[in-house]
């Protein structure tokens, strides 16, 4: 007689006294046994309809489930083949013919069509839609055969295939929202490595494989478990007692010691990531561009990535990270609390004001790095009150406007910079600045002209030159680009953070 048990979320087998030759004929090879991943992250994603994504966690998982024609790949620089095994762009850079997998399905069993793609599209370009931007200038799709679908524009749009490659361009069973409405994205259907099979909000998420995603050879797990652990610490701790097998976010100050256990691997990605402090430019005395200034001239970054992060970083000039056409010619505002007290007096506030900063509050780094920039505020006499917050809840608070300084950061979801350039220095746009509520006419302008203008020189010169407006106009405290710490048990093989701070589990092997 055996028995299944678990241990660490992977299937062993307890097998007793059984002679070798029973065994044998008994047990199943041990590469047949079912193995799951469990993943520790800070906080669960918002919501999983991809039009309306604007969250990390919730587009980490959105990579998981659902496929897009194009992905970026892993080196975080190029392009590669999703759904579309090959796609053809016309001299004239109007017309994207792209060649669906054919063996392609989704988790339901229905198989992947040219008229999913259409209705995807379609939805991802309407108004209802946050990314509605990035998916209009296609004006006309052409299904040629079940497998094949061309997209025309009415004229160049340079981004269109980085775009193409967004959690917001999934590709999702058109019959199935259709039939469901909303209540598709409580338990979506899509064609990537995973499916859905439980979501305790705010708790876990639970994947199994997809038995129809169409490399056969992936995921090389069965399931994966995504633990929300919101603190820092928690995690790590929960990783050195065998309770996960990997995790993303560890504290700068425990790298060391992860290292130093013999049972786990920690890494270091080269993440598109830029470390800020959003500044509601609505809110006094933030609408002051002179008082937006001195608060970057007050802090140490240098001395933050020495103490805090252990050398791993440098300092950020923008909110862009080091990526395609990053303006290396802008100067990082240096660290002179004389001058900060200079122009906060310029601004008729010699004598310093109160105000509040929203920290995530499992977020052991940003605790760090709060609990320095209040010292190093209050030194030109500007008392900040740190208030934390949990990180899931971080996003919805700053979006509504009700904050007056939040400690954040940025991450590039594609290769091309329009995607962050929008999302962090465009008003209007989705996201308003990234909630400063700042505007400059002419970035907006700028925006606008990058989008038609093809790669290249040119087009280079306006993103360095929204890159050095904003810089100017400081709607953010910028602080620092982080490498992103990730680590896993020695038994796990293939688990990384990517460039744009994603992952794909599909790669990841559990011993």
């Amino acid at each position: 007689m055996r028995k299944i048990e678990l241990f660490g979320g992977k299937t062993r087998l307890a097998c007793g006294l059984l002679l070798a030759s029973a065994s044998a004929l008994l047990l199943p090879d041990a590469s047949a046994l079912a193995s799951t991943l469990r993943l520790g992250i800070a906080a669960d994603a918002l919501t999983l309809d991809p039009i309306h994504t604007n969250d990390n966690p919730a587009v980490w998982t959105e990579l998981l489930i659902f496929d897009q024609l194009v992905r970026t790949g892993t080196d975080g620089k190029n392009l590669e083949a999703g759904l579309a095994q090959k796609w053809e762009i016309s001299a004239d850079g109007k017309d994207y013919t792209f060649h669906l997998r054919p063996e392609a399905k989704f988790s339901n069993g229905e198989p992947v069509t040219a008229d999913d793609v259409v209705f995807s599209l379609k939805r991802a370009a309407s108004e209802t839609s946050d990314w509605g931007r990035f998916f209009r200038p296609i004006t006309g799709f052409t299904i040629i055969d079940e497998h094949t679908i061309k997209l025309s524009l009415d004229k160049p749009f340079t981004p269109m295939l980085s775009n193409l490659a967004m959690w917001s361009a999934s590709i999702l069973p058109r019959k199935a929202v259709e039939a469901q409405g909303d209540a598709f994205f409580d338990k979506p259907v899509g064609s990537g490595p995973f499916v859905i099979s439980e979501w305790r909000r705010g708790e876990k998420m639970a994947l199994n494989k997809n038995p129809g995603y169409w490399n056969p050879q992936k995921p090389k797990v069965d399931s994966a478990v995504i633990n929300i652990v919101a603190d820092d610490n928690a995690r790590a701790l929960r990783l050195q007692a065998g309770e996960l097998d990997a995790i993303v976010g560890v504290p700068f100050n425990q790298i060391e010691q992860l290292k130093r256990d013999p049972n786990l691997s920690v890494g270091l990605a080269e993440a598109l990531r830029t470390e800020l402090i959003q500044l509601n430019t609505q809110v006094k005395p933030f609408d002051d561009v002179r008082v937006r200034q001195a608060l970057n001239y007050a802090i140490d970054k240098t001395g933050l990535i020495k103490g805090v992060l252990r050398g791993n970083g440098s300092v950020a000039t923008s909110p862009l990270p080091v990526m395609a056409y990053n303006n290396t010619d802008i100067s990082a505002y240096p660290y002179d609390p004389e001058k900060a007290k200079a122009l906060l007096a310029e601004a008729g506030l010699a004598g310093g004001f109160k105000t509040k900063m929203l920290v995530a509050s499992g977020d052991a780094t940003h605790r760090q790095v709060a609990s320095v920039i209040q010292n190093s505020l209050k030194k030109i006499g500007i008392e900040v009150e740190l208030q934390l917050i949990e990180s899931s809840s971080q996003f919805s608070t700053t979006k509504s406007g009700n904050y007056e300084m939040a400690l954040s950061f940025t991450t590039s979801d594609t290769i091309d910079p329009d995607q962050l350039v929008g999302f962090t220095s465009v008003n209007p746009e989705r996201a308003d600045a990234m909630h400063t509520r700042w505007k400059d006419a002419r970035v907006n302008e700028l925006y606008e002209l990058e989008r038609s203008t093809p790669d290249g020189e040119e087009r280079g010169k306006q993103f360095k030159e929204i890159e050095a407006r904003v810089h100017e106009g400081a709607p953010f405290i910028f602080l620092y680009h982080q490498k992103a710490p990730y680590a896993a048990r020695k038994n796990v093989e293939g688990f990384e953070v990517l460039p744009t701070s994603n992952y794909r589990l599909e790669d990841v092997s559990v011993k």
